[in-house]
């Protein structure tokens, strides 16, 4: 159960960070190219590599790599979503 609660709180702080940061750039830019959806899913695959690499090196617990990955930027953004999921197949 704790392991839900973790992603949970992780996905609501991922989601709140996407709308956050998609708006702010929105306002910045203007409509038109979707600028804060490349910026979003551009930063979320980067942290997802880092938290990967940390992970790998022993740094992370798997609670925080849960909490972080799959919680955090799995609601900030689909796509690193795919990206990790992608990685463990090939892991595995």
């Amino acid at each position: 159960m704790e392991r839900y609660l973790l992603v949970a709180l992780g996905g609501a702080l991922g989601s709140a960070l996407r709308y956050g940061l998609g708006a702010w750039v929105q306002g910045l830019l203007g409509p038109g190219f979707p600028w804060s959806t490349l910026l979003v899913n551009a930063l979320g695959s980067f942290l997802i590599g880092a938290v990967v690499r940390l992970s790998l090196e022993g740094a992370l617990s798997g609670e925080a790599r849960l909490f972080l990955a799959v919680g955090v930027l799995g609601g900030f953004t689909t796509f690193s979503s795919l990206s990790y999921e992608t990685l463990a197949l090939l892991q595995d």
